[in-house]
């Protein structure tokens, strides 16, 4: 159609980017969607530059004490701020970054910047305070992954035991056994071990199970009508006391409202993480 393109390279072009969509027998051309098929290419190519650029930086979020409101953890995000597409969603570019390979380069960009920023948060937060940061399948399947993560933690003065490894039950159970290995050996270095999301995967109870674990982290999924279920109040209760029975520390995600927050208060030792605290923040105050 001519709207598709007056050259026949336009019309090829626009064929192209139809074809790429493989889930359909016969596919019309959209502009709206080549351009978001365009936007996707792009940002799978500009990962590892904006890493460089100074496009990428971290912000944090505290791990509150639910009683006494101290913070005990920050967990690193990483933030982008693409020069045509602007701010990023990490859910929109990290599986990207695992489909090309290079989602390894960027947890060990992150690891690295947490750990040069532990210093900063440790004088504002105190000397207790650890760092946490999200691993993925692909990093627990890198046979040097254990290496790498022991010389940043040196390069930076640190003692692995000041670095939370937080990884979801999806990655941890996508090559069992890898993970494990690679969970054990990190364990054995000294790196805390967070079960990140519990609830929100198909085999929570055996990972709960198969892994060396201190921190157990409750998906937000959980807080969803509690307040108005007693069913959903005893769900949440039992995965609370789960993971005290487990010597486990335990955080709640998705805290946004005080009236949660309250209810929260009755167990002892609880750590909570979520926007009722505070939004992430940059050390590097960026205005973005």
């Amino acid at each position: 159609a001519p709207e598709h393109g007056a050259e026949p390279a336009g019309v090829l072009a626009c064929a192209g980017f139809a074809s790429l969509d493989e889930s359909l027998p016969l596919v019309v051309y959209d502009p709206a969607i080549a351009e978001w098929q365009y936007r996707q290419q792009m940002l799978m190519l500009d990962v590892e530059q904006a890493l460089r650029s100074g496009e990428m930086w971290l912000e944090y979020q505290p791990k509150i004490n639910i009683r006494d409101g101290r913070i005990g953890s920050l967990e690193a995000l990483i933030r982008w701020q693409h020069p045509e597409f602007g701010r990023i969603s990490p859910s929109q570019w990290i599986p990207l970054a695992e489909e090309v390979g290079i989602i390894h380069t960027v947890t060990l960009w992150v690891l690295d910047r947490a750990c040069r920023d532990s210093h900063q948060l440790r004088e504002q937060y105190g000397r207790d305070i650890t760092v946490a940061v999200n691993i993925s399948a692909k990093d627990l399947a890198h046979s040097l992954f254990h290496e790498e993560a022991g010389a940043i933690v040196r390069r930076h003065k640190l003692e692995p035991a000041n670095v939370s490894l937080e990884i979801t039950e999806t990655a941890m159970m996508t090559d069992p056994d890898t993970a494990r290995s690679t969970i054990r050996t990190l364990s054995a270095m000294g790196f805390r071990i967070a079960l990140d999301d519990f609830g929100s995967g198909h085999s929570s109870l055996g990972a709960l199970a198969q892994f060396e674990l201190d921190e157990l982290k409750i998906d937000r999924s959980f807080l969803e009508g509690v307040l108005d279920y007693p069913s959903r109040q005893k769900i949440l209760r039992a995965a609370l006391e789960l993971g005290t029975a487990l010597d486990l520390d335990v955080v709640v995600e998705g805290v946004e409202d005080e009236t949660i927050a309250l209810w929260l208060h009755q167990f002892p030792g609880l750590h909570g993480q979520g926007y009722y605290w505070g939004r992430p923040f940059s050390l590097e105050h960026r205005n973005r």
